[in-house]
């Protein structure tokens, strides 16, 4: 039980996002990975990611589409500023609301 709080509390503390010229990369517990933001063909605002990556603490986060068929859950702090910054650097991508 207690690598099962460990493993909870290091996802809790340690998940965060970062954008960079060419990159969005995320962090969260064991879970890291970075995607490039040419890539990101459409971002889902307000839905919640139940199957698949979720490098994510809260709901109603984005779903960012990349490539045909991939796709990652994540929840920032502020998903209009993340949405921002990402439109910024490819203003080719999409945004959906749910």
């Amino acid at each position: 039980m207690l690598l099962t709080a460990c493993l909870l509390l290091w996802v809790y503390f340690d998940t965060k996002y970062e954008i960079t010229v060419t990159a969005l990369i995320y962090k969260s517990g064991p879970i890291r990975g970075q995607i490039e933001i040419e890539r990101i063909n459409e971002i889902v605002k307000g839905k919640t990611l139940w199957v698949g990556l979720k490098p994510a603490t809260a709901r109603n986060g984005l779903i960012i589409k990349y490539d045909k068929y991939n796709e990652v859950y994540i929840s920032p702090e502020n998903n209009d500023l993340l949405i921002n910054e990402l439109l910024k650097r490819n203003n080719r991508i999409k945004i959906k609301s749910h």
